[in-house]
């Protein structure tokens, strides 16, 4: 499960999709350490069949929803089988969109780690796409209205199970779409069967490696958070006179 990812600067994301964000500066934190329910930035299509960027809730409110608190763990949706399930099934048929990222972070479970404190956990990665600083998870997105309120817009990630360069890692990655598939992910009339066949045909080209335990606190941000480190060796300690 993807509960935490990198994303671009709005000029990497302007630049990547030849589009103005400056909707988005000085409303978006964190950048590098992004966390379930924050301002996250979505790219959909709109009427004229343009990328419109918007704002939105990292965390999907279906429009049906009746309580005045949020849903909780609506942040990914299982691609296999969303279209049945009714939290994410109109969103996934009706209103799809893109999400701008520069990579993310998931726990190794069987790579222990310390933290600051010197306290065991698990070994945190950073997943990316070598060859493009700028990926885009498919995503879903939804607006939940209440009487007499704005509109809350609010997004998923789709998740599916991981590519083989990373599953020792975690076994499941959001869908990273190949940009040949921006359009058709985008469009509300592509058949639901396509929709999975994109999916199912999500990028493959990934790379990891560990970083800091900072990761794993939502307050810190930063570029550093990315960077790779050498793991402790948890456990381990040498013998005397070695």
């Amino acid at each position: 499960m993807c509960g935490r990812y990198v994303m671009p600067d709005d000029d990497a994301i302007g630049e990547y999709w030849a589009i103005s964000c400056r909707l988005w500066l000085a409303t978006v934190h964190p950048r590098f350490n992004v966390a379930p329910t924050a301002q996250v930035p979505i790219l959909v299509r709109n009427t004229a069949a343009a990328l419109e960027p918007k704002l939105a809730r990292w965390g999907l409110i279906p429009p049906w929803w009746n309580k005045d608190k949020p849903p909780a763990l609506t942040f990914n949706a299982r691609s296999e089988d969303a279209a049945q399930k009714p939290t994410w099934r109109d969103s996934l048929k009706n209103t799809r969109c893109l999400m701008p990222a520069r990579g993310w972070y998931e726990w190794n479970p069987n790579e222990p780690a310390l933290d600051a404190a010197g306290r065991e956990g698990k070994q945190p990665y950073f997943l990316f796409c070598p060859e493009s600083p700028v990926i885009a998870f498919a995503g879903i997105w939804a607006a939940w209205k209440r009487p007499g309120a704005a509109p809350v817009l609010s997004c998923a990630l789709l998740s599916k199970m991981a590519a083989p360069s990373i599953s020792a890692i975690h076994p499941r990655m959001p869908a990273v779409l190949k940009p040949e598939h921006f359009s058709r992910w985008l469009d509300p009339a592509t058949p639901p069967e396509e929709v999975q066949a994109i999916l199912a045909d999500a990028r493959q080209d990934l790379a990891a490696h560990p970083v800091g335990t900072r990761v794993g606190d939502a307050r810190n941000d930063g570029p550093e958070l990315m960077e790779k480190v050498q793991p402790p060796r948890v456990g381990l300690f040498p013998l005397d006179g070695m």
